[in-house]
This record gives C-alpha cells, sequence and structure tokens, in this order.
C-alpha cells in the first residue's frame, strides 16, 4: 500500500536498499564494478568511440550480464502491460512535452470542494484535525491546497491522504508548536544545518522542459541522527515548492550514485526517508538512477515488482561511468553535471570548510564573455555589456519587424555570444546560490525582453524631452530663490516653497476642487515676487528649461497633494 500510494513521488527505489545488496554482495566478484574511464578520453573523441574504447577494457563478467539481462527482460514486461496510449502518454511526461492541465476555475473550484469532502470523511483524530484547530487559515488557503492538487495530478482523494501524512510527518519531525507555520531554515538546528551543507541534496538548475533538477548524491550522505537528515530534506522539498512554476511543471530527480558516489550508509534511513517524500506534494515528472555497479543496477528488478507499471514507465536506470551516465542523461535534456567539482564528504561535517566545500560543489566559474542573469541588479560583466550594446543596435529593426524576424534577431544574438565564447548563466537562487546555464527558451525570453525595455526607455526619454521643449532655456547658473523641479538637493527657492505649502495646506485643503488653484497660483506669484523660477533641468544637464506659469501652478499642486499624503501618515 505504501509503494501505491507514491505515484507522484518516486523514491522508493532504495527503499530495501540494504536488504537486497546484502544478498548481491555473496555473489559479486571483483569484475562487477565498471571503473571509470573519463581520464582515457580525448575531447575529440566520439560518444561511440569512447563506449568500443571502454568495452574492451571493462566487460561485466558473465553472472553480471545475466542479472543485467534479467532486469531488462522485467522492464519488458512492465511496459508490455500498458497500453499503447498510456505508454505514449507516461513517455511525454518523462521527456516533457505532455500536455498540461489547464488551471480553469471552474476546474479547481470543484477539486477543492472534492479535497473537502474526502478530508472531512478520513480527518478525524489526525494531526490535520490538531493544525485545523490551531489555525484554520492556514490549513484551508486555497494556495496551499492547491499545492496538493498539483502533487497528485489533481486527484482529490490522493491529494486528502497526502495532506494526512504531511501533518503527521510535520509533527513528527518539528513537534505540534510548527504545524501550522512554514518551515525556514532558523527551524533547523546546527546539526539538520550541518546535514543540509553536506551537499547530497542539490538542484542543477532546470532540463529543457524547465523543470527543476533535483540531485541526490548518496555518497556524500553524513549526518549526527538521522532525524537532522530528514528534517534537512523536509525543509529542502518544502523550499522548492515555494515556486509555482515547479508546482505545475514538477521535478525531475536524479540519484547519482556512480563510483565515489555509491551510498556509504548501506541504505541507512531510506525507509524513513521515503517517508518523509510520500508527505511532499512534489509532482515527480522523471526519475533517474545513475549506479556504476550491476548489483545496483539490479536493484531496479525489486522496483518493477513493487509498483505500478506507468510508474516504471517514468523510470529510467543507467548504468556505467561518470561520462556514460552524463551521456544518457543528456538525452533526456539534462546538462552535464561538473563531478570533478563536487566534494566526496564521508565524515560528519564538523567545520565551516565542510560546509564551503559542500555547498559550492556545483559552482559554474563564470567568465568575461558569459552574459549573467541577476534577479536584483544590473550585471556589470562584459558579457552583459556586449549584449546591451547588441541590443541597443538592432532594437529598432526588431520593433518594426514581424515575428519570425523577431524570432530570427534573438536566435543571431544568442548565437554571437556562444561564438564569442560565452555563456547565459542564471543563479540558481537561495537554496545553495550557483551559477548554472540557462536553458535556451528561456535566454530568448530574456534577450526578447530587454529589446521590449529598450523601446520603454525611447519612449520615456522621448515624452520627457517633449516636456522640456514646451519651457525656455534659460542663460547662466539658476538663482538663489530659483525651484529646480525634480531636485531632491535644498536651495533657498526649494526651501521657501516647502515652507508655503506646509503654512498654506490647510487653506488649501479647506476649498474645493474648483477654488484650490488660487492658493497654488498665490505661492507661485510669492515666489516669482522674490525673483526666483521655477526650472526643469535639460535630458543631458547642458542647462535648465524655465516652466510655464500653468505648468509652475501644477506642480506647486501636486506638492500640495503630496505634503497632505505625508501629514496623514
Amino acid at each position: 500500500q505504501l509503494f501505491h500510494e507514491s505515484f507522484n513521488n518516486s523514491y522508493w527505489i532504495i527503499v530495501h536498499h540494504h536488504q537486497v545488496m546484502s544478498v548481491f554482495d555473496q555473489q559479486a566478484n571483483s569484475e562487477s564494478t565498471i571503473g571509470c574511464f573519463g581520464c582515457c578520453v580525448r575531447p575529440e573523441d566520439s560518444y561511440h568511440d569512447v563506449r568500443k574504447q571502454h568495452h574492451s577494457q571493462n566487460k561485466l563478467s558473465r553472472e553480471d550480464e545475466r542479472k543485467k539481462k534479467e532486469v531488462d527482460a522485467s522492464l519488458s514486461e512492465a511496459f508490455n502491460g500498458l497500453t499503447f496510449e498510456e505508454r505514449q502518454r507516461q513517455e511525454e511526461v518523462l521527456h516533457g512535452v505532455d500536455d498540461k492541465i489547464a488551471e480553469e476555475a471552474v476546474f479547481i473550484n470543484s477539486a477543492l470542494q472534492e479535497l473537502d469532502n474526502h478530508l472531512l470523511r478520513i480527518k478525524r483524530g489526525s494531526a490535520y484535525e490538531i493544525a485545523e484547530r490551531m489555525d484554520p487559515e492556514y490549513v484551508s488557503a486555497r494556495a496551499f491546497r492547491v499545492m496538493f492538487l498539483r502533487g497528485n495530478e489533481y486527484n482529490a482523494k490522493k491529494s486528502a491522504s497526502q495532506m494526512l501524512r504531511f501533518f503527521e510527518m510535520k509533527q513528527k519531525l518539528f513537534g505540534v508548536e510548527k504545524l501550522v507555520k512554514d518551515i525556514t531554515l532558523d527551524d533547523l538546528d546546527e546539526d539538520d544545518q550541518a546535514s543540509l551543507n553536506t551537499g547530497w541534496l542539490q538542484v542543477h538548475g532546470k532540463d529543457r522542459s524547465g523543470r527543476v533538477i533535483y540531485l541526490q548524491f548518496p555518497g556524500l550522505r553524513a549526518f549526527k541522527d538521522l532525524k537532522n537528515e530528514l528534517r534537512a530534506r523536509f525543509y529542502f522539498m518544502m523550499e522548492l515548492l515555494k515556486s509555482e512554476e515547479t508546482q505545475l511543471k514538477g521535478i525531475v530527480t536524479v540519484l547519482y550514485g556512480v563510483e565515489q558516489f555509491k551510498d556509504s550508509t548501506n541504505g541507512m534511513g531510506h525507509l524513513e526517508t521515503v517517508q518523509v517524500a510520500l508527505a511532499i506534494p512534489v509532482y515527480t515528472a522523471g526519475y533517474h538512477t545513475c549506479c556504476s555497479d550491476v548489483r545496483e543496477y539490479a536493484l531496479f528488478n525489486l522496483i518493477v515488482k513493487l509498483i505500478p507499471a506507468k510508474l516504471v514507465a517514468r523510470n529510467r536506470i543507467h548504468l556505467g561511468s561518470h561520462l556514460e551516465c552524463e551521456y544518457r542523461l543528456s538525452s533526456f535534456g539534462i546538462s552535464r553535471l561538473p563531478i570533478n567539482k563536487i566534494k566526496n564528504v564521508t565524515s560528519y561535517p564538523g567545520g565551516d570548510e565542510a560546509c564551503h566545500n559542500s555547498s559550492s560543489s556545483m559552482t559554474i566559474e563564470p567568465n568575461g564573455n558569459d552574459v549573467l542573469f541577476t534577479s536584483n541588479r544590473t550585471s556589470n560583466n562584459p558579457g552583459n555589456h556586449y549584449l546591451r550594446n547588441l541590443v541597443l543596435e538592432l532594437w529598432q529593426v526588431y520593433d518594426s519587424g514581424p515575428s519570425d524576424t523577431k524570432r530570427v534577431i534573438v536566435d543571431g544574438i544568442v548565437e554571437k555570444i556562444h561564438s564569442n565564447g560565452g555563456r547565459f548563466l542564471t543563479n540558481s537562487g537561495a537554496l545553495q546560490p550557483y551559477w548554472v546555464e540557462s536553458p535556451i527558451e528561456e535566454v530568448r525570453t530574456k534577450v526578447a525582453q530587454m529589446f521590449r525595455n529598450q523601446k520603454r526607455a525611447w519612449k520615456r526619454a522621448s515624452s520627457l524631452q517633449n516636456k522640456v521643449i514646451d519651457g525656455t532655456p534659460i542663460t547662466g547658473d539658476p538663482l538663489p530663490y530659483d525651484v529646480i523641479l525634480g531636485k531632491s538637493q535644498n536651495t533657498r527657492g526649494k526651501e521657501l516653497l516647502q515652507h508655503l505649502i506646509k503654512e498654506r495646506s490647510e487653506e488649501y485643503d479647506a476649498l474645493d476642487r474648483g477654488t484650490k488653484a488660487t492658493v497654488a497660483i498665490a505661492v507661485v506669484e510669492e515666489i516669482k515676487g522674490k525673483g526666483g523660477r521655477f526650472l526643469q533641468p535639460a535630458p543631458d544637464s547642458s542647462g535648465f528649461f524655465e516652466v510655464s506659469d500653468e505648468k509652475a501652478r501644477e506642480r506647486v499642486s501636486k506638492y500640495f497633494r503630496n505634503y497632505r499624503r505625508t501629514a496623514r501618515k
């Protein structure tokens, strides 16, 4: 029943790892492990040359070949149990080309009502019921419930069951007091964070369909107590779900146990790990298991006998060295993993150095030709300057052309960056900040947005210039009682204006809309009586323009309104 309910959380691959592996250990011989041949490969070698070279050096033993064939036969049987339509559907999900369910209001409201009905029938005596009494708004929040529907392909019955498991697990790991609060990094103690910082759970950007790639390196597992790792996993996965895009598209999980990343804990705690995963509403669209040992590969035979056939269709197991597994992953739109930069933490991390090594394990070092996409500021990297210059040069052609022309221009710019030795890199975010290569569709979208931003900037500049032209240019520097519009520094004229606004604000507010202008005109006249003018800086900062009396009155009226809003606060 546990495995059947894990339809969209494919973590059962290693549940019985320690029991099954002990059987295979008795049968294994020294030739059962495939060695790494990355050091023997020249960049110009083709993949087929590499396979041929590797095959002659590392042949499987007859016993291992037999085991592999048994697993392959079990896989074929599972696929044969599916209809053609169902097999095609699961293949489309795995490759990210399936049709997404449209979240229309009527459909979602109906699913939420059905979810409520199921919860009413099964919630009695559960941690969910406790949470509901503590904070009904938290439990019944629409976004919270829709997250569970998305994670279960909008199946209300499965979503209700998972909501109960979610609160049971949350209570078990964090206590009753955290049931109706989102788990943050501050809720993890020092040992929890140390387990997280080993780097065994990581995010490796997105695949070509825009789905988050969720990496697990069993060989990096290290914890003081198993509960530390479980709490860290719970936090990590809930952080992933903060993105609505991740909820909708799902994730692609890669369990990478090749060579030095093979699990050294002999499967310790994997059953508990599965229970945590079953409680989190993450939709797993694909699951890839990478290993270099036939004994690990044979574990898949157990899975085939325990799970629904349509779920097996979303899984792939890859046997081989680092290079072989990376080439196979690339066929599913998963970019190469920087394995050589991942630190292998084999003991419980006890200091800052261990944490630093693991958290930076997936870092790509940007170069001067790269275009860096950052969320909160504009990058000054030379590659970004080059991209902005290209956009500035071509934006008018882009703006006046049809859609096909715009696409050609965008693709041409992307190609120019690549041919110049540059990449388009995105910062991965708050979980583990590092640079990853952006999917090509995301790059095209961002470059197209730069063209639109350039058009808006041109419109703003043109609008400002037109407004300035309405004024009269002055010669020389501003006078002491001049009011410089848009300037934040104080002058005598600005101080006088502020004093008059404060002094006459009650009089201005007491008048009706038609007569308020008389107060604004009086203020303008008083400034002019002191020899002051109302000046607008030129767009190129080359001088000033004196605005008309009507424009000055409008600006003074605006100062009155702003003062009223500030006074109310």
